[in-house]
């Protein structure tokens, strides 16, 4: 399986390539979750093709992680849960995420990191977000300025969130996108669960991220966040509170 697509790190435009392959079955330190053993190994290569050292690069869902060496490799054994793999890509110049579908037989997905070049004209002052639960959960939800869950999500289902990002009344492309989750208690740092970007074509600063909504004490609150990890931008978020959360006030 090939496949390319566009999101930002930093102002540096990289080549991500990405091989992912089964390995039976999962546990050990391969990470947390109960999946066959995934291996995700690759190279971070600039636009001239050089590779590029110090790249974190880290399995979102089961937290297991690699460095870019010299020659800009990293590897990675991980046991994610679903069928998706997150990777946070993270350099000096910022933190990127791409989401790509597990194959079923092993494959390589190849991505090309890109930036917006109108970023470093933003004015961070006139940055708007806009977002709303759509699909096939947006009848379980109130989209307010606080989106709030308004009947019982059934279980196991995934929510997208649809996210506009403009500045100045200009629609912006290639903005990072994130949806992140944190308990009741507001104990625990944000987890990010789900990334994306807006979109350039067909429709210019709209972005839809799709990411699994689970309602309990862990799970209470969520936010979605954009720009997300651009340097010199504010993050900009719309809480979606749960049920749980609001039986708890």
């Amino acid at each position: 399986m090939t496949k390319s697509d566009n999101i930002f790190l930093g102002f540096f435009s990289l080549l991500l390539v990405i091989v992912l392959a089964l390995m039976g079955c999962g546990g050990g330190s391969a990470g947390t979750g109960t999946g066959p053993v995934v291996v995700v190994q690759g190279a971070v290569l600039d636009e001239s093709g050089a590779p590029v050292e110090n790249v974190d690069v880290r399995v979102v869902e089961t937290g297991n992680e690699d460095t870019t060496s010299e020659s800009g490799e990293f590897e990675i054994l991980t046991t994610p849960e679903g069928e998706n793999v997150t990777l946070e890509i993270s350099s000096e110049t910022g933190t990127a995420y791409i989401t790509i579908k597990i194959p079923e037989e092993g494959g390589t997905v190849s991505v090309t990191l890109t930036v917006n070049p109108e970023l470093s004209k933003v004015d961070a002052d006139t940055l708007e977000m806009g977002a709303a639960i759509v699909g096939r959960c947006d009848i379980y939800f109130e989209n307010r300025l606080t989106i709030r869950q308004s009947n019982r999500v059934p279980g196991g289902l995934k929510c997208v969130a649809r996210v506009t990002v403009s500045a100045e009344a200009r629609m912006l492309a290639q903005i990072p996108i994130a949806i992140q989750y944190r308990d009741c208690d507001g104990l625990n740092p944000w987890t990010t669960i789900a990334a994306g970007s807006t979109m350039d074509k067909p429709n210019l600063g709209v972005g839809q991220v799709r990411f699994p909504f689970i309602d309990d004490e862990t799970h209470c609150v969520y936010r979605i966040v954009s720009p997300f990890g651009v340097p010199n931008l504010p993050e900009l978020e719309r809480t979606i509170v749960t049920s749980t959360y609001q039986r708890r006030q």
